[in-house]
Parts: structure tokens; C-alpha cells; sequence
């Protein structure tokens, strides 16, 4: 029995020596491989400031990028764009007016006047047109003091123009000038013909209407014939003028 212990002891001393030193020299050892060991690669420091690349990033003031699809992000406000100025200017096209209000052949002697007028203008810059237009109209029978006046009709060609008093104003100037002829009732008035210059002031409804206020004054001249005495006559030619004064509407196509 002690003969085999002194055998296995021995035996189980050079098994457990080996061991031991592996423990006693184990710290060593892992140091050494630890030194020797190639550093595993890490991640670069993120930079300060960067955002990280599971946030979207706002798009600049006024940026009208949209966000990437599949992005949570809600798309940036967009400014509204700014209104655009349009030139309100009048446009060239066919008239059709209608007037009514008072007239003055006679002086002192009102008269009823209605009148229609009808042409076409041209554009003749950002704020004025020029036309021609034909016109006719009639001045209403009336009595004053117990004389009868009869009634006159006329009708008239010239030209037709308008200017705005500035872009986007819709209040505007007009003027007429042109040839008229008239026919009246009774020996007394007789057919005459003359020249006609109108003025105005006027305010645009809308682009097709307008009302207006105007001046109208008819020149003509008059032949009268007088007798100097024994058997003798005589003619004197006088410029007459017949007055107007009317509100008109008109509509423009």
C-alpha cells in the first residue's frame, strides 16, 4: 500500500505541477497575446453637430425640395408666390352706347334728347383708344311761352377716343369730334349740317360697361336773308350752336 502511494503520488504531482504554473503564469500570458492581438476596427467619432441618418434634415427657408420617399418627415412649407401684377389697361374692340338728357337750340328752350352711338376703337397705348362711330339721335317736341318747337333729328360720323387717367383707374376721359346733319320740323328749322365736338368723364363698371357724362355742342352755320328797304335784300351767314348734356351707359364686346 505505501509502495503505491509512492508511485501515484509522485504521478499525480507531475500531472497537477503543469497546471499549476499554467495558473500561476496565466495573467502573463494574456497580456502578451493581448499586445500581440491586431485591434479590431471602430467606428469613426461622429462629427459634432452632424445629425444622425435616422433623422431628416429640414430643408432650407423657402426650399421647395420634397422629402425622400418613405420619409416620416412633413414636407416643409412652401411661400406662396407672389401675386402677379397684371396691366389693367382698356382693351380695343366694338361700342354700343345709349344716351339721354337735355338740349339747346333755342336759347332758354330745354329740349329732350335721346341718342344712340355705336363704333369701334383701336388700342392705341397702355391707357387710351381711338375710334370712329356713328351716332344719331332726336330732340323731343316742346312748348314754352305758347311757341311749339318742333322736334329735330340728327345724325353724325367722327371720331371716338378715351383715355384712362392712369393703369388700374377706372375713371376716364372721352372726347368726340366729327360731321353732323340735322333735319327739323317746320319751315322754320329746316335741314343744316355742321361740325360737333363732345367731352366727357366716365367710370368703368367692369370690363364690358361703362357709364358716362357728357358735352355735346353742334356748330353749324345759318344763312339769314333781310331786306334793306326798297326791294333791296341783303344775306348775313351766322354760326349757330345747338347744346347737349347727357348720361350715357355703354357696352363694350
Amino acid at each position: 500500500m505505501k509502495k503505491a502511494a509512492t508511485v501515484v503520488l509522485p504521478l499525480m504531482l507531475a500531472v497537477l505541477a503543469p497546471c499549476a504554473g499554467a495558473q500561476s503564469i496565466s495573467p502573463a500570458w494574456e497580456a502578451y497575446r493581448n499586445k500581440n492581438r491586431q485591434p479590431a476596427a471602430e467606428p469613426a467619432p461622429a462629427q459634432a453637430g452632424a445629425q444622425s441618418a435616422a433623422q431628416p434634415v429640414a430643408p432650407a427657408p423657402g426650399s421647395t425640395t420634397a422629402p425622400a420617399p418613405g420619409s416620416s418627415a412633413a414636407p416643409a412649407s412652401v411661400a406662396p408666390p407672389r401675386p402677379y401684377a397684371r396691366r389693367a389697361e382698356p382693351q380695343g374692340g366694338f361700342f354700343l352706347g345709349a344716351q339721354a338728357g337735355k338740349g339747346w337750340i333755342y336759347e332758354d328752350v330745354d329740349q329732350n334728347v335721346v341718342a344712340i352711338n355705336g363704333g369701334y376703337r383701336w388700342q392705341a397705348g397702355d391707357v387710351s383708344l381711338v375710334g370712329i362711330e356713328l351716332a344719331s339721335g332726336r330732340l323731343a317736341e316742346t312748348e314754352d311761352d305758347g311757341w311749339i318747337y318742333g322736334k329735330v333729328r340728327y345724325a353724325s360720323i367722327g371720331a371716338n377716343a378715351r383715355f384712362n387717367f392712369g393703369q388700374g383707374n377706372p375713371w376716364f376721359a372721352i372726347a368726340r369730334l366729327g360731321y353732323w346733319t340735322a333735319d327739323g320740323d317746320g319751315d322754320e328749322e329746316g335741314d343744316v349740317d355742321g361740325a360737333y365736338a363732345s367731352f366727357g368723364i366716365g367710370v368703368d363698371v367692369n370690363r364690358h360697361f361703362n357709364v358716362n357724362l357728357m358735352y355735346t355742342n353742334h356748330a353749324y352755320a345759318t344763312t339769314y336773308y333781310y331786306s334793306s328797304g326798297y326791294g333791296s335784300y341783303y344775306e348775313e351767314t351766322e354760326i349757330n350752336r345747338a347744346d347737349m348734356v347727357t348720361l350715357g351707359a355703354e357696352a363694350r364686346f
